[in-house]
């Protein structure tokens, strides 16, 4: 979220239309703070967020960030993992269960001792296991630990503060347990 590859010039729009604009983003934004504030934890509210909107319609990066920014109110209080993935978005669209993340470039953020690393076109499933929120079948995200990069499998919510991340080693399926 500190590159400036997509941030546009917004002078050019008329009047009526940037209002419009901010009324619906604020709308947006008070949708995002009361899901975040109603969840068990951040990363289930923001999950639930990008789940629950409507069907193949794009959320745009500059408006992932305010909205980010708008509910948790300054990019330190951001949790690691949401800001490591929603850096560089150029758009967020969900297809039934998938979410799709189409990044303006790829990235490697650091999340606490590791680096989270996504390629341009990232996508998971989200679901529920055992009353938990899960994202599984994830394509396009990487963890590095020590020099070692190995693609995410699936990624398991713990309310209210801890995450289960399994790894895709073929046959070795490493896990562990994150503060959110």
């Amino acid at each position: 979220m500190t590159c400036t590859c997509c941030h546009k010039d917004q002078s050019q729009l008329p009047e009526q239309l940037l209002q419009k604009f901010a009324e619906m983003e604020k709308d947006l934004v008070d949708t995002a703070r009361y899901m975040v504030k109603s969840a068990s934890d951040p990363f289930s509210g923001v999950i639930k967020f990008l789940h629950e909107r409507p069907e193949n319609t794009s959320l745009h990066g500059y408006l992932v960030d305010h909205v980010l920014l708008q509910t948790f109110g300054s990019q330190e209080e951001i949790p690691g993992l949401i800001r490591a993935l929603a850096s560089h978005v150029r758009e967020i669209i969900r297809q039934s269960n998938v979410i799709n993340i189409v990044n303006e470039h790829p990235t490697a953020e650091k999340w606490g001792q590791y680096i989270i690393k996504q390629k341009e076109s990232m996508r998971f499933e989200v679901g529920v296991e055992k009353g938990c929120v899960i994202l599984k079948n994830i394509k396009g995200l990487f963890g590095i630990e020590h020099g070692v990069e190995f693609p995410l499998e699936t990624i398991l919510v713990k309310p209210p503060k801890q995450l289960i991340v399994t790894a895709n080693m073929g046959l070795l399926k490493p896990q562990r347990c994150l503060d959110i």
